[in-house]
């Protein structure tokens, strides 16, 4: 009796025990696919006894499809349905099976994302997280006035080039006004489509240089006689026209004075 107490408890302990090491020994396949689509995965070289297969997720009893050859049937899957899975013989200690589902999808969120405005130019810069298992095939980049006009942002301006080089981490933006406050939007595209957009606000400097510039420039422009502006033409012009007959008169004299040394050479 004292034995029969002492050995079915270290019995059953070495079960539990026994148990995750036998997991442990099942190699982990990998197995991908992407955002969506419907996947089957095999309960590995399973031969008989699959009415009685079952397979746990992350440690619980999954919910998805047990397919009659014990394969687990997963419909659209969604990067919540990543992980690994273990499928094995209802009742028994040990996993036929064991198998890590990575979900590919679009880029996620670009990181880093900078705006380095002056007057009227900008710099986007950024940084690449990951490209959701696809190569990231062209990066896109817009931006508008963040002013709206009658309570309404005006639309996205693109940025050229359209598709930007998934080589590069930077786009120049001109024709902005200075002063003046914008947003900027960027993101990442592959086979999948294009992943979320990294939007910052920026504004452009106020440049004292230039608007002191263009004061000179307007100082008058209401009293300005345009006659004025005519007579400093036609000065300009008769200048021109004096310097024009001057040239072309040495050009002249210089052209004859060859000839008529020879002329008076050949009568000597």
């Amino acid at each position: 009796m004292y034995l029969k107490r002492v050995l079915v408890p270290l019995f059953c302990l070495g079960l539990e025990v026994l148990a995750p090491v036998v997991a442990d020994q099942v190699e982990i396949r990998e197995v991908a696919a992407d955002k969506g689509t419907n996947v089957t995965i095999p309960c590995g070289d399973l031969q008989e006894n699959t009415s009685n297969v079952q397979w746990v997720h992350r440690g619980n009893r999954t919910h998805h499809t047990v397919l009659m050859d014990g394969g687990l049937l997963l419909r659209q899957v969604g990067v919540e349905d990543e992980g690994l899975y273990e499928c094995g013989v209802e009742n028994e200690t040990a996993y036929v099976d064991r198998v890590n589902l990575t979900v590919r999808t679009e880029p996620p969120p670009l990181v880093n994302v900078t705006v380095h405005a002056s007057t009227i130019l900008a710099l986007i810069l950024w940084n690449v997280a990951g490209d959701g298992g696809h190569p990231i095939i062209d990066f896109t980049a817009q931006y508008r006035s963040a002013a709206p006009v009658n309570n309404t942002l005006e639309p996205w301006r693109p940025i050229s080039p359209n598709h930007i080089s998934p080589n590069s981490r930077q786009v120049d933006v001109y024709h902005l006004e200075p002063n003046a406050s914008y947003w900027f939007r960027v993101w990442a595209t592959n086979a999948l489509g294009p992943g979320p957009p990294v939007e910052v606000l920026a504004t452009t400097l106020y440049s004292d240089q230039e608007a002191e510039l263009y004061k000179h420039f307007l100082e008058g422009a209401e009293s300005f006689d345009t006659r004025t502006w005519l007579a400093a033409v036609c000065v300009v012009m008769g200048t021109l026209a004096v310097l024009a007959a001057g040239t072309c008169a040495v050009l002249c004299r210089e052209w004859r004075r060859p000839v008529l040394w020879k002329l008076s050479s050949d009568r000597d």
